[in-house]
This record gives C-alpha cells, sequence and structure tokens, in this order.
C-alpha cells in the first residue's frame, strides 16, 4: 500500500472516531445500528480499514452524516 493510501485510511479511521465521540456513541453501539460488530469499527479507526463505499453511506447515516461530511478531514481537530 502506497504512502498517499495509508495516510487516506488514517485520517477516515479518525474522521469516523471524531464524529462517533462528538456524538457520544460508543464503539459497539454504531457497530449495532449498522448490524456489525465493535471489532468491525474498531479496525476502521485504529488499524485504517478501507471500507466500502455502502459501509461509508451506512457509518455516516448511522451518525446523522453524510458520505461527504466523513470525508471532509479538514474538520478534523
Amino acid at each position: 500500500m502506497d504512502q498517499n493510501q495509508k495516510a487516506f485510511r488514517i485520517k477516515l479511521g479518525r474522521r469516523i472516531e471524531q464524529l462517533r465521540t462528538e456524538k457520544k456513541i460508543e464503539q459497539g453501539e454504531l457497530a449495532s445500528m449498522i448490524n456489525k460488530d465493535k471489532q468491525f469499527i474498531n479496525r476502521y479507526e485504529r488499524q485504517g480499514a478501507n471500507p466500502t463505499a455502502f459501509i461509508l453511506v451506512q457509518i455516516a447515516d448511522a451518525l446523522g452524516t453524510t458520505a461527504n461530511d466523513l470525508l471532509d478531514f479538514s474538520q478534523m481537530r
């Protein structure tokens, strides 16, 4: 995997975690909202897993946001 792809995955994981914690949602809660388990969300947030477009939309919906907002890394703290 090249450095750009790795950096993107890390940023995406951090962005998912940021939005989730702002909504005061635990990993397990988010996972159950999309019919997955806690480890599923953990892989995205901590290990830089690469979600499909469908999973991105599911996560965004569960967080009450859009896929575009999930990918807006300029909003990261």
